[in-house]
């Protein structure tokens, strides 16, 4: 009985019929070299294209997400002639997420590579985390009772304060308080390259590095221990906010075809290239970071979030996938973990998905980082009690100066009106 129950259920699910309306697909870059130097003259051989660029493993992490997107909404959704007008790859202007979105195009399509969009690092809010905001400098002096010298430092080179979290996190590692001026990030790498490394440097020591390096991340990311609510929103705040408004435009599109039939294919698939640094904060603000993540560990290279918009007989759902590693070929589906969304249900209503996530979204991350000097001034000036004193005083000198000058007007005239009488009289 109770199979025959189940078998009516997917009979009723396979009945509805799901349209396909937008994609939106946010990954990591593939594999990379260290960012600041190697350990070892293999090491350095190895990351060949030096430091910070996509190594080779990278490249086939790449291809292999590509098939995956290929499989999934190549001719089933995109027309596999490859339609500009159908796409936007969006890419942060850094060479490894560039490459990583090309190799990714390329292996979807294969007769054209779809048009790479980006911008300059600096005017790039939307994939490129900011991490020179003032509000993030005193939000880390307090994290980290930072003096005015090391305030200062931090201002100039925000990453001062990583290496400081990494420092910290490694004092407090039973495998690790020993080795706090090792290069943790560049053995990670090497070790996952296969390279050699010390012998130190063993299964445990690589696994508590990973522990270790989240910290380092997170503060930067403002997720975790060091969350942050506007550092979130200033770091992947644009971000959310094109995606839903997407996605509430492409419903509005199709609620209009059903009358007007108008086409809704405009980039109806978009892809974005970014950094660990923007996945962070993605993940806190949808509220999966740690279901998918750990409590405490770094996303991997080509980790993918994947946001679907359909229609169920015609009512607007939204399902979220998410991608943990490299090398896999299936996507897990996450729709009932997300923050706003019914737990447990295999669709998530895109109003509930699109009003999920207030607090971590922005239009214009530029003005809230970097508020201009008057609106700065003007916010940080306060009224003390002595400044309500002298207001109060100068305001009774001001009621005081008025009505003596009203008294000495009346006066006047007064002795006008006197002197004229006197003479009419005479």
């Amino acid at each position: 009985m109770r199979v025959l129950f189940y078998v009516f259920i997917l009979v009723i699910i396979a009945a509805i019929q799901a349209q396909l309306i937008s994609v939106h697909v946010i990954f990591r870059h593939g594999a990379r070299a260290p960012v600041l130097n190697v350990t070892s003259e293999e090491a350095k051989s190895y990351f060949y294209r030096g430091l910070g660029q996509l190594t080779d493993g990278g490249i086939e992490q790449a291809k292999l997400i590509g098939k995956v997107l290929k499989d999934r909404y190549v001719n089933s959704f995109v027309d596999s002639r490859m339609l500009p007008t159908q796409l936007l790859f969006r890419s942060s202007p850094v060479e490894r997420c560039l490459m990583t979105l090309q190799t990714v195009g390329s292996t979807m399509f294969t007769n054209a590579t779809p048009p790479v969009q980006t911008m300059p690092r600096p005017d790039d809010f939307l994939l490129v985390p900011k991490l020179d905001c003032s509000f993030q400098i005193d939000e880390w002096a307090l994290f980290f009772n930072l003096t005015d010298e090391e305030r200062n430092k931090a201002r100039k080179n925000p990453w001062f304060i990583s290496d400081k979290a990494l420092r910290k996190a490694t004092s407090k590692s039973v495998t690790l308080q020993e080795k706090s001026e090792e290069n943790l990030p560049a053995l990670i790498l090497e070790k996952e390259a296969g390279l050699a490394v010390p012998a130190w440097f063993n299964e445990e020591a690589y696994k508590e590095s990973l522990h270790v390096f989240y910290s380092a991340l997170s503060v930067m990311a403002s997720v975790g221990e060091y969350k942050s609510a506007k550092g979130i929103r200033i770091k992947a705040g644009l971000l959310l906010d094109k995606i839903f408004n997407d996605i509430q435009e492409k419903i509005r599109c199709h609620e209009k075809k059903s009358v007007n039939r108008i086409s809704c294919d405009q980039k109806k698939l978009q892809i974005f290239s970014s950094h660990d640094l923007l996945i962070l904060p993605l993940l806190e603000a949808l509220g999966i970071r740690e279901e998918v993540l750990g409590k405490e560990l770094p996303p991997e290279f080509l980790s993918a979030i994947v946001i679907e918009t359909m229609l169920v007989d015609n009512v607007p759902f939204v399902k979220i996938f998410y991608r943990g590693n490299p090398r896999e070929i299936t996507l897990r589906d996450v729709t009932g973990l997300v923050r706003n969304c019914p737990p447990k249900q295999p669709l998530c209503p895109a109003d509930l998905f699109t009003s999920c996530c207030g607090e971590f979204i922005t239009a214009d991350p530029k003005s809230e980082c970097y508020e201009e000097p008057s609106k700065q001034s003007l916010n940080e000036w306060a009224m003390t009690p002595i400044s309500w004193i002298l207001f109060g005083i100068s305001i009774v000198l001001i009621f005081l100066l008025i009505v003596m000058s009203y008294l000495v007007i009346r006066y006047k005239n007064r002795s006008v009106v006197t002197i004229k009488k006197v003479c009419l009289e005479n």
